[in-house]
C-alpha cells in the first residue's frame, strides 16, 4: 500500500486506450553509474578489450532474441525498435572510443564504456522532443544492459513479475517489458515519455493500458497498492474504494482494448454516415510494421506515416535505399489503399545533432524550413517515395508550409526528381500527390491559393491548435487551454475545406482529434474527405458514423462555427455524441 492509504487520484498523459486494475509492481531500472576502477597491474588491456566485445555480444544475442519473440504484427512493429538498440551496441564510434580510454587511460570496461555513452547521451537529453528522448532512453537502456553484462550482473539479474501487476516506472523500454513474464502486465505507468513514446507505441500493440508522465514520486507507493489505470483519460487511482473499483471494472468490460466485440462488425464496414455519406477512415503510423495493425481495424489507407521515425532511430538521415525498402513494404502491406507520407518533420526541437541551439524552437528550423536548407536530403526522400508508388498509391504531403512561395519552391524540386527519374527509366507512378499539411494559420490563410498548386491538404490539428491559440503544448501550466473546442479553430477548419473543395481537391485531417468521439460528426459534417487517427480507435468511429445522417453532422458543424466561446462549441459537441452514443448503443 501506499504511504497515505486514502484514495488519490492523479492525472497524466493518456498512452494507450483501456482501462487496468491490479497491485503495483514498481519497477526501478536505472542505476547509477558504476564507480570509475582502473586497471590493475595485472591486469591487461587485451583481456579487457576481450571483456568489453563479449559483453556487447551478450547483449546484443539478448536483445535479437527479443527481437525474434516479439509476437505477429507486435514483432514487426517492435522489430525496429530492437534493431535501433543493436545498432547502439554495434555502433562502431563507441566501439572505438571505449577501446581508446581502456588503452590510454588504463579505465575498466564498465567505467569506460559508462564515460563514453554518457557523453553521446548528453546532446540529446537536453532536447523537449519526445522522440530524441525515446532515442535518449534507448542509448540508457543500451548502457544499463552493457554495464550489467561487465559487472557480471548480467541482463536477468533484475527483479521481474511473479503474478499480474500494473507495472511503475521512471522510464521503460520494449526491452524492459519483454524482459518482464510474458502475460503479467496489466498495465503500465511512467513518470517520464507520452502519447508517442515506444512504451506507447508497444502498449497500444499489445493492448496493454497506459498512462505516461505521471508526477508521482514512485518511492511513496508500497509493493501491492491497489490502483487502477484508465489509459482513456489518463487517470491514475492509488487505493481505489470499493464503488471506485466497481465502476471501473463495467468501464473495463465495456471497452476492452482494443476496441469491444460488439464493434468488431464495423471493422470490415466502409466509414459512412447512416444516410450513406462515405468518408475515409485511415490510421496513423510510426512504424511500417503498424501497417498491419492499421488494416486489422479497418482503415481505408495510411492517412499519415511519420517519417521522422527513420531519423529519430539512427540519429541520422536514413539513406535512400533503406527509405525505399520501408516504404515500399508499407505499400506493399496496404496492397493497393493508399499510403499518404509526410516528409522529415524534424529539426530545432527535433534536432539534428549538428543543429544549432534555438529560443525559441516551435517557431524555428523545422519540417520543410530545414528539408530546404538541405536539398539532398530531401530530393533522396522524394526519389525513394516516387520509386515505392511503382508498388500502390503512394500521397506524399510536407509540413510547415507557410506561404505559395515555400510550397512553389518544393514543387519545383519535386518536378525535377520526376524528371531525373524518368531520364533514368527508373519507374515510378506519375500521377503520385503532392500535398501539403495545413497547421499553420499562414497556411489556413492562404489555403485558396495553395489549394490551386498542390494536389490535397491534410490538417495537422496538433500544430494548429498551438500556434492558433498560442499555447505551447508541452506546457504543463497550459493544460487546460490545450483543446480543440476554440471557434477560432473551426472557423479555420470550415476554411481550409472550402478552400479545397473549390479547388476540387481532397481536405483529410490526421491529428488525433479526428478520432475523437467528441469531434467526428463535427469534421465530417464540415466536410472533410478524411480522416486519419490511431487505428485502434477506427471501429468505434465507424459505430458512431453510422448512428448519424450527414444533415445532421452538417446542422452541429454551422452551429460550432458560428458560435464564439469554446465553451457554447464543448458543450454543441457533447450533447451530439450523446445522441449518436444512444443511437449507436456503444
Amino acid at each position: 500500500m501506499a504511504a497515505n492509504s486514502d484514495e488519490t487520484r492523479l492525472r497524466g498523459v493518456a498512452a494507450s486506450p483501456g482501462i487496468a486494475l491490479g497491485p503495483a509492481f514498481v519497477y526501478r531500472i536505472g542505476q547509477d553509474a558504476p564507480p570509475v576502477r582502473s586497471l590493475s597491474d595485472d591486469d591487461t588491456v587485451d583481456s579487457e578489450h576481450a571483456r568489453l566485445d563479449s559483453a556487447l555480444a551478450a547483449v546484443r544475442n539478448d536483445l535479437l532474441k527479443m527481437k525474434k519473440e516479439s509476437p505477429g504484427s507486435v514483432g514487426s512493429a517492435l522489430a525496429k525498435i530492437f534493431d535501433a538498440q543493436v545498432m547502439i551496441v554495434e555502433d562502431p564510434a563507441i566501439h572505438a572510443q571505449v577501446k581508446q580510454a581502456i588503452e590510454s587511460r588504463r579505465l575498466a570496461a564498465e567505467s569506460a564504456y559508462a564515460e563514453v555513452v554518457g557523453d553521446a547521451q548528453k546532446a540529446i537529453v537536453r532536447s523537449n522532443d519526445p522522440y530524441l528522448r525515446e532515442m535518449a532512453n534507448d542509448i540508457e537502456a543500451v548502457k544499463t544492459r552493457v554495464i550489467n553484462q561487465l559487472m557480471g550482473h548480467g541482463a536477468d539479474s533484475r527483479h521481474t513479475l511473479d503474478s499480474p501487476s500494473i507495472v511503475l516506472a521512471n522510464t521503460i523500454t520494449p526491452a524492459d517489458i519483454m524482459s518482464l513474464h510474458k502475460g503479467l502486465v496489466l498495465g503500465v505507468v511512467t513518470q517520464t515519455g507520452g502519447p508517442t513514446s515506444h512504451m506507447a507505441l508497444l502498449a497500444k500493440s499489445l493492448g496493454i493500458p497506459a498512462v505516461a508522465g505521471l508526477g508521482i514520486d514512485l518511492r511513496t507507493v508500497r509493493p501491492e497498492t491497489r490502483i487502477v489505470i484508465d489509459g482513456f483519460s489518463g487517470t491514475v487511482i492509488l487505493n481505489p474504494k470499493a464503488h471506485t473499483i466497481e465502476f471501473f471494472e463495467r468501464k473495463r468490460k465495456r471497452t476492452h482494448s482494443p476496441w469491444p466485440k460488439k464493434l468488431e462488425a464495423f471493422r470490415e464496414a466502409p466509414g459512412a454516415t447512416k444516410d450513406g455519406h462515405r468518408i475515409a477512415v485511415m490510421a496513423n503510423i510510426d512504424l511500417v510494421g503498424e501497417t498491419e495493425l492499421a488494416l486489422a481495424a479497418g482503415a481505408a489507407g495510411v492517412g499519415l506515416y511519420r517519417t521522422e521515425y527513420l531519423f529519430l532511430q539512427k540519429g541520422e538521415y536514413p539513406t535512400e535505399a533503406l527509405q525505399f525498402d520501408m516504404y515500399r513494404q508499407a505499400v506493399e502491406t496496404l496492397n493497393g489503399r493508399p499510403l499518404v507520407v509526410r516528409t522529415f518533420d524534424i529539426g530545432s526541437d527535433k534536432t539534428t545533432p549538428d543543429a544549432p541551439h534555438e529560443a525559441n524552437p516551435a517557431l524555428g528550423v523545422r519540417g520543410l524550413r530545414l528539408s530546404m536548407e538541405r536539398p539532398a536530403t530531401l530530393q533522396a526522400q522524394f526519389r525513394a517515395l516516387l520509386m515505392a508508388s511503382a508498388f500502390g498509391p503512394v500521397w506524399v504531403m510536407v509540413p510547415m508550409i507557410a506561404s505559395v512561395e515555400e510550397l512553389e519552391e518544393v514543387k519545383s524540386v519535386w518536378l525535377a526528381v520526376k524528371s531525373g527519374l524518368r531520364n533514368r527509366k527508373i519507374r515510378f507512378d506519375a500521377k503520385t500527390k503532392l500535398g501539403l499539411m495545413v497547421e499553420t494559420p499562414a497556411a489556413v490563410c492562404m489555403a485558396p491559393e495553395l489549394a490551386r498548386i498542390a494536389d490535397f491538404f491534410s490538417v495537422g490539428t496538433n500544430d494548429l491548435v498551438q500556434y492558433t491559440t498560442a499555447v505551447d503544448r508541452g506546457n504543463a501550466r497550459l493544460r487546460s487551454l490545450q483543446h480543440y473546442w476554440h471557434p477560432a479553430l473551426w472557423r479555420q477548419l470550415d476554411g481550409v475545406v472550402r478552400a479545397g473543395h473549390r479547388a476540387k481537391i481532397p481536405v483529410g485531417i490526421c491529428g488525433e482529434m479526428s478520432g475523437d468521439p467528441l469531434a467526428v460528426a463535427a469534421l465530417v459534417g464540415l466536410g472533410f474527405n478524411s480522416l486519419s487517427f490511431h487505428p485502434n480507435s477506427i471501429p468505434r468511429v465507424k459505430a458512431l458514423l453510422r448512428s448519424a445522417t450527414y444533415a445532421s453532422c452538417r446542422k452541429l458543424a454551422t452551429d460550432v462555427v458560428a458560435s464564439a466561446t469554446s465553451a457554447k462549441v464543448r458543450a454543441l459537441l457533447k450533447n451530439f455524441q450523446k445522441r449518436m452514443t444512444v443511437n449507436s448503443r456503444i
